[in-house]
């Protein structure tokens, strides 16, 4: 009898713990702050936040931790787009208190692995319907350079009439 109690209490333990998955990610902490990239008359500026998110998978929480973003195109002194007023604003904890209009970056390691150098997620194209753009990022080993490179998705513009990519389809940011 005291050997299944100790059986069933073992199976709780395993249940409670599998449901509740977690990536969370301290390397992601290293990408915080301005990032920039001048061309001519383009330049980029990028502001990366990190803060661990949680979401309902299949009832289930999962804490992702993610890069939370926003972002400003200039050609010479004209904004052509930006929301990098909002980069200081209180950031998410879970899907409850996201609001999609408050950032247009959102940005995740894979499996937290470092070894690929690889960051992976999306813009919003503020000029274009706030579509969302793939994003890949590689970085150097000390943090300095991101190359990123965005794309559009299946189905882009269908519907809405928007057309093209604001932002290059790659240029490569360096820390501030």
């Amino acid at each position: 009898m005291k050997k299944n109690i100790i059986i069933a209490i073992c199976l709780i333990a395993f249940t409670i713990s599998s449901k509740a998955q977690s990536i969370i990610c301290p390397p992601i902490n290293a990408f915080e702050g301005e990032w920039r990239y001048i061309n001519g008359q383009d330049t980029i500026k990028v502001y990366l936040r990190a803060k661990d998110f949680t979401i309902l998978n299949m009832g289930n929480p999962t804490t992702i931790g993610t890069l939370w973003g926003w972002h400003e195109y200039k050609k010479g002194s004209t904004i052509v787009e930006s929301n990098y007023a909002n980069r200081f604003i209180t950031l998410p904890s879970n899907s409850s208190t996201y609001i999609a209009a408050n950032f247009s970056i959102s940005l995740q390691i894979p499996q937290c692995d470092t070894t690929r150098h690889r960051i992976v997620g999306d813009i919003a194209d503020l000029s274009q319907c706030r579509e969302s753009k793939i994003v890949t990022i590689d970085y150097n080993t000390n943090h300095t350079q991101l190359v990123w490179k965005q794309r559009h998705s299946s189905g882009y513009g269908f519907l809405n009439g928007c057309k093209g990519m604001t932002l290059p389809s790659s240029f490569v940011l360096t820390k501030q």
